[in-house]
């Protein structure tokens, strides 16, 4: 760290006079695309099992299940789940539409027997999967022994990622879940000025980490919120001039590392 001199002490300064620290959750502080890859992979694999032995010529591959369930997702999830249905719902909503899309649902349906052992299926799977990032708890678990508010604002059920925190083992760790779902607008359409209502937040108390430009950064900034780009591709372990409110960082470490420093004890 000693090597970027200068540049990180405007930067370990500004951190320093932030009490609200927010993190987007999926992708952030847990590997969720892994996780929820490796669940659905299981749910195709259950359903081409399923039609292994069926004398039709048209049943689905895998691959033809993922591709399905691929477009799905895009179309199902475009409202951030503001709409405030539970996970299982949005869930069996999917499962279903695959389904119907390969013609794989008897008639008449009967969800108990059909979609009940997917959805226990993905949430197994899912949960065996789940991961946190580099670093993730021991930030947290920093920011909490320095006395800063720790807040999730993410996008997806509150049912979810409340399920998501505890077997992550950080939901001693976090003092506010605020999600789409809950609150009923996606990031891009309010959320983070919502919170600030909510919780009675000025601006420029609060940091946001998240690993989306459009969903996490630019909708922060927008609200007058320090933002930290989670890039883990990037090149640079930190990247950012004084004065600007957007930043990035490739390691949950580095902020970690910024957080020791003695700025914050003076």
């Amino acid at each position: 760290m000693a090597t970027y001199g200068e540049r990180i002490q405007p930067i370990k300064g500004a951190l320093a006079t932030k009490t609200h620290w927010g993190f987007d959750l999926d992708d952030t502080l847990h590997e969720f695309r892994k996780a929820s890859s490796i669940a659905a992979a299981a749910v195709f694999e259950y359903l081409a099992a399923k039609t292994e032995n069926s004398s039709s010529k048209t049943r689905p591959t895998i691959e033809d299940l993922k591709a399905t369930y691929s477009q799905i997702l895009t179309r199902t999830t475009s409202n951030a789940f503001s709409d405030g249905r539970t996970s299982d719902e949005y869930r069996s909503d999917r499962f279903t539409a695959l389904m119907q899309a390969h013609n794989l649902l008897p008639l008449p349906v009967s969800e108990g027997s059909i979609i009940k052992p997917l959805l226990t299926l993905y949430r197994d799977t899912l949960l065996c999967s789940l991961k946190l990032k580099p670093g993730a708890s021991e930030l947290v678990s920093l920011l909490k022994s320095l006395d800063k508010t720790v807040i999730i604002i993410t996008e997806g059920p509150q049912d979810a990622q409340t399920w998501t925190l505890k077997h992550l083992g950080i939901a001693d760790k976090v003092d506010v879940l605020m999600t789409s779902n809950h609150v009923g607008k996606s990031k891009t359409e309010g959320l983070f000025g919502e919170v600030l209502k909510r919780l009675g937040v000025q601006a420029e108390n609060m940091v946001f980490v998240g690993d989306n430009v459009k969903r996490d950064v630019e909708p922060a900034r927008a609200e007058g919120i320090m933002a930290v780009l989670f890039d883990e591709e990037a090149s640079v372990r930190i990247e950012g001039a004084e004065g600007e409110k957007g930043w990035k960082v490739n390691s949950l470490w580095k902020l970690k590392e910024l957080l020791e420093g003695d700025t914050f004890y003076k």
